[in-house]
């Protein structure tokens, strides 16, 4: 029988007559990966999406990619509230921003802003709650398009396919 002590012993006399050319460079320590606990849901979620490449690339690339996106999120208004908008407003809004929430808080931060100055200017998203079920479903799918493109777009819209069965919407 063979003794894994002997073959160990081997080894270490083997490598210990090794001498490298020249002493190893320091590697300087990677930063690691940032917590994200204290930002916001759609804050940390934003960050993530934008880093998900580098995440499969390891954690020096991940923590790099957070850092870089919490750096330029500390000289942005980041982003903004939505829960004071009813529920059409706050899904149309998202949506027209959802390619740049993937782009990183910055990004999508800016989005949102946009969308929100701009509905400010327009009379919103009319309310379908008066309709039947079918009615209601027919106008929404009729302007799923535009819901994704922002709320003015969506809103009007819906007054379009209100107006076409003689409804005037406030």
């Amino acid at each position: 029988m063979h003794r894994p002590h002997g073959l160990l012993v081997a080894l270490l006399v083997a490598c210990g007559r090794h001498t490298p050319a020249a002493p190893p460079s320091p590697v300087s320590a990677p930063t690691g990966i940032p917590s994200l606990s204290g930002l916001d849901d759609a804050t940390r979620q934003s960050i993530e999406l934008a880093c998900i490449t580098q995440k499969g690339q390891g954690p020096v690339a991940y923590g790099r990619c957070l850092n870089e996106q919490i750096t330029a999120l500390r000289s942005s208004p980041g982003i903004p509230s939505l829960s004071g908008l009813d529920g059409a407003t706050r899904q149309s809004i998202e949506l027209a921003c959802i390619t740049q929430k993937g782009q990183g808080p910055v990004a999508y931060g800016r989005c949102l802003n946009e969308q929100i100055t701009a509905l400010r200017s327009s009379p919103g998203i009319p309310s379908l709650s008066g309709l039947d079920g079918a009615t209601r479903q027919s106008i929404e799918l009729a302007c799923i398009t535009q819901k994704g493109q922002g709320p003015v777009a969506y809103g009007e819209c819906l007054r379009t396919q209100l107006r076409s069965i003689g409804i005037q919407p406030r």
